[in-house]
């Protein structure tokens, strides 16, 4: 049985998982791909659980208003199921609630441009190329205002 647990304590061994998962990702579709470490200011993840074994995430620190999105994994088994769209409007709410207004996000052509783009996720930037054969895309997404905020 599945069950989606959320948090927002410092929670290593939830980032540990998605990195790890992540870099086997990329590796595996990428041989120049190289791996990135920021220090968290303030961590929020969404994680996927069967039983009690972990399965799968979305991962992201918050910091000058953003939040910055850096995994999110689900196994291939779990895709297109509605997962992802979960996982993700869960951290971005949990990032409105922390006054977040904004969230920066960078993804390859091999992992979940188009994804991000269904979401309302804005191209601000293109490397081609990088890794060699593919793009990376840097994305931005700014939340509207609620109706009833003063």
């Amino acid at each position: 049985m599945l069950t989606i647990r959320e948090g927002t304590e410092e929670s290593a061994p939830y980032k540990t998982f998605l990195q790890e998962k992540i870099r086997t990702y990329n590796n595996e579709q990428s041989p120049h791909h190289a791996k990135k470490r920021r220090a968290a200011v303030y961590p929020v993840h969404v994680m996927v659980f069967e039983e009690e074994q972990i399965v799968g995430g979305i991962y992201g620190e918050i910091y000058w208003g953003w939040l910055e999105i850096e995994f999110l994994y689900l196994p291939d088994s779990l895709r297109a199921q509605g997962l992802g769209s979960q996982l993700l409007h869960r951290i971005e709410t949990l990032a409105r609630q922390s006054g977040v207004n904004r969230v920066l996000v960078t993804t390859f052509s091999f992992q979940a441009y188009d994804f991000y783009q269904k979401y309302g996720y804005e191209t601000v930037g293109v490397i081609a190329d990088y890794p060699p054969g593919f793009s990376h895309y840097t994305l931005v997404k700014h939340f509207i205002p609620s109706s009833g905020s003063a």
